[in-house]
């Protein structure tokens, strides 16, 4: 009976005994079979679309990078593969025009500058570039590479793991944001059997990285690049400004030069970099020569005229041109938002203009139009304006200068000329026709 006693209680301390080992937590050795792992660099890209002949406005794109929030954590079923939450430590990486900022370098800041160079739309490739317009001959790209870093994240076991890198709105004066400002960083991580002599080790490899829109779960066994992505697409919008001058009329001079003064304004007050920079285009004098027609200096003239681009400060504060008759200058790449005015400075001539646009005849601003495009004439002033320039346009100026002859007047040389000598004809005549009579009656 003792026997019995001893050996139940043996049992009961046997089984308590095995009850506290399976609550109690398995040591570290135990538990991870995986020494974690390290990941590396990944890159995206930033693009800037824009049409062929503007010129990259200076504009910052920023953007950060975190792990994904809880709820969006995926379970595994049959078809997709369970996406977990990235370990922390991901940041940024300074580059060319990159700067990175924020907490643990979680921010990054990527500049464009109006020295950019842009690539035709046909190298574009295999990035995922959104252009605006279905020719590839119309718009051009500019684009920046963004360094992502995790060689400060510690991944302790096989599976997926999942970052969000987001695009922050960006308020520059023709700027267009990606239509989706998230894309999604996978890191794939695996787990791989070593055999050293007789000793097999498991361990993990970062398997690779997939950048991608939507917060979808990768399929299991089958690759899916439907949503692939190499970086965020915005596009600048623009237009073109172009301005002639044209001389009429019997007394217009086809050589004197006429002053425009050409300002850019901004109603709206939209983001522009003073230092963005407009191409110039068309047909003009670069060193205009005195004449004496003209009332302006040839120092003043050349001055102003001899350059092949002006910067948004030039012209938001009004800037000069001299064109003589026949002469036009076109301003590419001015961003939409903006409104200008032209002003011609007057002299003794009769002004009209004709816009040249399908889509701009109206000012107005975003939300609506207001009165017809029209000239102008303020005291010795001749001008045309347009609060929010919303296609190409072009704006004719005619001067035209007449006189009036009275009538009655001798008015040409060669009139004159054939008055004397028909009167030279007549008195030739009648000397010839005198002496033919005297030498008859002899």
């Amino acid at each position: 009976m003792k026997m019995k006693r001893i050996a139940a209680a043996v049992s009961s301390i046997s089984l308590s005994a095995m009850m506290m080992l399976c609550a109690m937590p398995m040591s570290a050795s135990a538990a991870n079979t995986y020494t974690p792992i390290h990941g590396g660099e990944v890159t995206f890209e930033k693009y800037l679309v824009l049409k062929k002949e503007a010129t990259v406005p200076n504009v910052d794109f920023n953007f950060s990078a975190a792990p994904i929030e809880d709820s969006e954590v995926l379970e595994a079923t049959g078809q997709t593969l369970a996406v977990m939450k990235g370990p922390a430590g991901i940041k940024f990486k300074a580059g060319t025009d990159v700067t990175v900022s924020g907490t643990g370098d979680s921010e990054a800041e990527a500049a464009f500058k109006s020295a950019d160079s842009a690539k035709a739309e046909t190298e574009k490739g295999t990035k995922s570039i959104n252009f605006t317009t279905a020719d590839t001959s119309d718009e051009k790209f500019a684009e920046k590479e963004i360094t992502l870093d995790l060689s400060g994240v510690s991944f302790p076991e096989p599976g997926v793991y999942r970052y969000k890198i987001t695009e922050a709105d960006t308020d520059h004066a023709g700027i267009t944001n990606d239509a989706d400002q998230v894309r999604y960083l996978d890191v794939f991580v695996k787990s791989v059997s070593k055999t050293v002599g007789s000793v097999t080790q498991d361990s993990l490899e970062i398997d690779g990285y997939f950048i991608h829109t939507g917060n979808a779960a990768p399929k299991a066994g089958t690759p899916d690049n439907s949503k692939k992505s190499t970086g965020f697409s915005n596009s600048f919008g623009s237009n073109n400004l172009e301005f002639s001058k044209e001389v009429r009329g019997n007394q217009g001079s086809k050589d004197k030069y006429f002053k425009f003064t050409v300002q850019l304004t901004n109603a709206d007050s939209l983001n522009v970099d003073d230092n963005d920079k407009f191409t110039l285009t068309g047909e003009w004098d670069k060193e205009p020569a005195k004449n004496s027609a003209t009332v302006y200096t040839a120092a003043d003239m050349k001055a102003a005229n001899n350059t092949e681009s002006v910067t948004y400060a030039q012209l938001k504060a009004g800037y000069d041109f001299y064109l003589q008759s026949g002469q036009n200058i076109q301003i590419q790449g001015i961003p939409q938002g903006l409104g200008y005015v032209i002003t011609e400075q007057q002299e003794d001539y009769d002004p009209s203009v004709t816009m040249d646009s399908t889509g701009d005849t109206k000012t107005g601003d975003k939300t609506g139009e207001g009165t017809a495009i029209a000239g102008v004439k303020d005291g010795e002033s001749f001008s045309v304006t347009d609060t929010l320039l919303k296609s190409d346009a072009g704006a004719d100026f005619v001067n035209e200068r007449a006189g009036t002859i009275p009538t009655g007047v001798i008015t040409t040389v060669a009139g004159s000329a054939g008055i004397v000598l028909l009167g030279a004809a007549g008195i030739a005549g009648a000397v010839y026709a005198k002496k033919k009579k005297d030498e008859d009656e002899d």
